[in-house]
C-alpha cells in the first residue's frame, strides 16, 4: 500500500480560512480556561459523545440508555448495550495511550469490540469489502503486509511537519482506507483523531465532535468515499475541520460556567505544574475574580491543606503541596 496515495490532499481557501478560525477558537478557549471540561458539564458531553460515536454506525440505542449504561455499566443486557459500554470504556482509558503506538491502536480495540468480536485487538488476516454505504463494494482492502501498513500512518502522524489539525484529519482517513481491523474500524478512527488532538489541546479529550458529525453524517460518508476514489483526502479534511469549528463555536456560545473555589484552584494548579505563585498570579488566571475571592480561595486551600503558604498578605507565596 502506497501511503503517498492515503496521505496526500490539496489544500484549498476554505482550508485555509477553516484552519484560522479553529486556531483562533482554541485560543478563545484556553482564556476562558474551557480547556478542561467544567465539571457539570462532564458526564453530558460524554453521553453526547458514546451515543453519536455509535449512532453514525448504525446502532439505534437512544440518548438516555446510554446514559443510563455509562452511569451503570454493569447493567449490560445484549450487544448494543456492549457497544455504549465499551466505547465509553475506551474513552476513559484514551489519555494513557500513545497515538503513534500501534501496539495502544490494538489495545484501544480490544477494548472497544470485547465480546464484540472474536479478534478484538487483532489485525485482520484476510482480505476486506470497503463499502460507503452503497451496496456494491468500492475496492477490496488487502491484508498484506498490514501491520507496516498501520505502522506508516502512525509514523507519518509522529512526523509530520503540517498542522495538527491537517494532520489528525489524514490520520483518521487513513486508518479508514486500511481497515485494520475485521470490525470497528470507523469508530476507532474517529477516536484516534481524538487522541492526537488532545496531544495539542486537552478540549478535545470531551469536546463531543461525532456528535457534530452525526448531523450531518450522510456527508461523512461520502466525504470519506471520494477521497477513496480520488486519492485526495482534501474534501474529507475540509468536512472534519467544519465539525470541530461547529463544534467548538458551540462550546464558546455557552455561558461561562460558574465554577466553585475547589475547581478553579485545580484548573489554575494543573497549569502551575508545581511552580510557587502570590494572589497577584492567581488573579492574572482569573481575571473576573475580585481580589477578595482569590484570597478567599486561596486561604480555602491552604486550609484543605492543598496549598503551602511563607509570607503575609500581599507578599505570601504559595506553593502546592506534593
Amino acid at each position: 500500500m502506497d501511503l503517498g496515495s492515503i496521505t496526500y490532499y490539496s489544500i484549498d481557501p476554505r482550508m485555509l480560512n477553516l484552519l484560522a478560525t479553529i486556531h483562533h477558537r482554541l485560543g478563545e478557549v484556553h482564556a476562558r480556561h474551557l480547556h478542561r471540561c467544567p465539571p457539570e458539564l462532564e458526564k453530558a458531553y460524554r453521553v453526547s459523545s458514546v451515543h453519536a460515536t455509535l449512532a453514525i454506525e448504525g446502532s439505534s440505542v437512544d440518548m438516555l440508555p446510554v446514559a443510563e449504561l455509562v452511569a451503570r455499566p454493569a447493567s449490560v443486557s445484549g450487544p448494543a448495550d456492549l457497544e455504549v459500554v465499551n466505547t465509553h470504556r475506551v474513552l476513559e482509558i484514551l489519555p494513557d495511550l500513545d497515538p503513534f503506538f500501534a501496539n495502544d491502536l490494538r489495545q484501544a480495540h480490544g477494548v472497544l469490540m470485547h465480546g464484540l468480536a472474536m479478534d478484538a485487538g487483532h489485525f485482520r488476516t484476510g482480505p476486506m469489502d470497503v463499502l460507503y454505504g452503497d451496496p456494491q463494494p468500492l475496492r477490496t482492502a488487502s491484508a498484506h503486509d498490514l501491520p507496516a501498513a498501520v505502522q506508516d500512518i502512525l509514523r507519518f502522524a509522529e512526523e509530520d511537519d503540517f498542522p495538527p489539525l491537517l494532520t489528525s484529519c489524514v490520520l483518521h482517513f487513513g486508518l479508514v482506507y486500511l481497515r485494520p481491523f475485521a470490525a470497528g474500524n470507523g469508530r476507532l478512527a474517529r477516536l484516534w483523531q481524538k487522541r492526537l488532538l488532545m496531544r495539542h489541546w486537552d478540549v478535545f479529550a470531551y469536546l463531543p465532535m461525532d456528535a457534530f458529525i452525526l448531523k450531518a453524517e450522510p456527508a461523512y460518508h461520502a466525504s470519506l468515499e471520494y477521497a477513496d476514489r480520488r486519492g485526495d483526502c482534501g474534501g474529507f479534511i475540509v468536512y472534519m475541520l467544519e465539525r470541530m469549528d461547529e463544534a467548538l463555536a458551540e462550546l464558546l456560545a455557552e455561558p461561562d460556567p460558574v465554577r466553585k473555589a475547589p475547581d478553579r484552584m485545580a484548573t489554575f494548579l494543573q497549569q502551575r505544574g508545581g511552580r510557587s505563585f502570590r494572589r497577584k498570579d492567581y488573579l492574572s488566571f482569573f481575571p473576573a475574580l475580585s481580589t477578595a475571592t482569590a484570597t478567599r480561595d486561596l486561604r480555602e486551600a491552604v486550609a484543605d491543606r492543598k496549598l503551602n503558604m511563607t509570607g503575609l498578605a500581599r507578599a505570601a507565596v504559595y506553593k502546592q503541596v506534593e
